[in-house]
């Protein structure tokens, strides 16, 4: 009886947990920009419907709305572009579209030299930096290797 009672306990505490799993929210960054460049904002976010990817969310803070359409990451010379999967969304000035990345794409990401992104708008492209050749982190890079490693690089 003992062991049909822990076996009903553990097989409720499975249950009870198995859809909880924890958000992994990482706060977002802006890209390496200008004074007066129109500078997007990234954020990531654990994809919690197949916990298979990660969630970026850009987001362009200004009066014109911008529909975005793609990321294009270029890491290292090597092109990962990726279809938003939503309707860009809109509120007070800020236009926010978003992605979903595979792990493998991450891996990539994490070790690159240098990468940047174009977004794909329909207002043109917007191309910014998110790690320079020189070294040069944006606030978003830190936050992606925060998020994703649970340390900045030393």
């Amino acid at each position: 009886m003992k062991l049909q009672l822990a076996l009903v306990a553990t097989v409720a505490l499975f249950t009870g947990c198995a859809g909880s799993y924890p958000e992994r929210v990482v706060t977002k960054g802006p890209l390496i920009c200008e004074t007066g460049e129109i500078c997007p904002e990234l954020a990531m976010r654990w994809n919690d419907e197949k916990r298979d990817g990660f969630k970026i969310v850009a987001e362009i803070n200004n009066p014109t709305k911008y529909d975005i359409k793609q990321f294009e990451f270029l890491v290292d010379g090597q092109p990962y572009t990726y279809s938003t999967i939503n309707a860009t969304q809109y509120n007070e000035q800020i236009s926010s579209n978003s992605i979903i990345v595979p792990v493998s794409f991450l891996n990539s990401f994490r070790n690159g030299k240098e990468i940047s992104l174009k977004l794909i708008t329909d207002q043109g492209d917007i191309e910014r930096s998110i790690l320079k050749a020189d070294g040069q982190q944006s606030s978003a890079y830190l936050t992606f290797l925060k998020g994703y490693t649970g340390q900045l690089p030393q």
